[in-house]
């Protein structure tokens, strides 16, 4: 059968081009020059894969919460939390999405046994289990509900050795997380992640993909306030990547300060300072399906 015989018999798909995913993030009306100023450098922060690294105490929870509380007022993003916020969220932003451990196993489960897969997890052939996961989640967040829940959303994962530590590479919130790491641009995503030292967190999957490296530390001289310094390895926009260093960007986030944008209220008000997330090591669970 000849080329020209199969194209009359079935056309190929094409993609309707009204809206091909291009722009960036809606920023709010009504802003004065200086916030909007401040938007345009938030823009160069507010895609990729971001580490958030910091002594104890030091404030990383504090910066990565008034972040996203930012992002919210000024693009209106999804936020997605791995703890609960304080009722003050709901209040100023509306809802956001509770997306923790029992949710990825959740989604994981439901991918496996859309894939009529049981068992996958037993598996003594780790790449056949490491294949699954990748192909699994890319669909899942590229084609299935895990589009709707990550598209243009931050998804901060506020105890991330939870989810990539390094002695446990083959946790199944590892793979998961580390295949969303790699598609975060075609989901305009912001991947957050912290923890103390950086040396812990799987090398494969999210520090190789971590462009954007904040360290907090606590300020000397104010009181309530971490002071953040974020270096680029990449510069990231709406339609580009560029892999070029940009300058450092600093931040001075006092927790106590009331904010206008926060309806006199301040980043306290908003979460709980010790979020009280699960530490207890992840084994791999048993995947349902059939």
């Amino acid at each position: 059968m000849s080329v020209e015989t199969i194209t009359r018999l079935k056309e190929p798909p094409y993609i309707d081009d009204e809206d091909d995913g291009m722009g960036d993030f809606a920023l709010r009306e009504d802003l004065p020059w200086k916030v909007r100023r401040e938007a345009r450098e938030l823009r160069t922060i507010s895609r990729g894969v971001m580490l958030v690294s910091g002594e104890p105490g030091s404030g990383k929870d504090l910066f990565s919460i008034s972040f996203c509380a930012r992002q919210r007022y000024l693009f209106n993003r999804k936020i997605l939390l791995d703890f609960a916020p304080k009722r003050a969220w709901q209040e100023l932003f509306g809802n956001y999405t509770h997306f923790d451990a029992a949710v990825m196993m959740r989604e994981i489960n439901k991918m496996a046994e859309a894939a009529h897969v049981k068992g996958i997890e037993k598996s003594a052939d780790d790449k056949e289990y490491n294949e699954f996961m990748h192909e699994a989640t890319r669909e899942w967040a590229l084609e299935g509900e895990g589009e709707t829940i990550l598209k243009g959303a931050i998804l901060y994962l506020s105890e991330l050795k939870r989810y990539c530590y390094n002695r446990n590479p083959h946790n199944p919130f590892n793979k998961f997380i580390g295949s969303i790491n790699t598609i975060w641009r075609h989901l305009d995503l912001l991947v957050m992640g912290t923890h103390v030292l950086p040396r812990e967190i799987d090398r494969t999957t999210f520090l190789a993909y971590a462009k954007l490296r904040a360290n907090c530390s606590w300020s000397i001289t104010e009181p309530h306030t971490t002071d953040v310094t974020i270096t680029r390895e990449a510069y990231i926009g709406a339609d580009c990547v560029y892999n070029v260093e940009g300058r450092p960007i600093t931040f001075h986030v006092n927790g106590k300060e009331p904010r206008k944008w926060l309806k006199g209220k301040c980043i306290y008000d908003l979460y709980m300072t010790k979020n009280k997330v699960s530490l207890k090591p992840v084994v791999r669970k048993e995947m349902q399906g059939g």
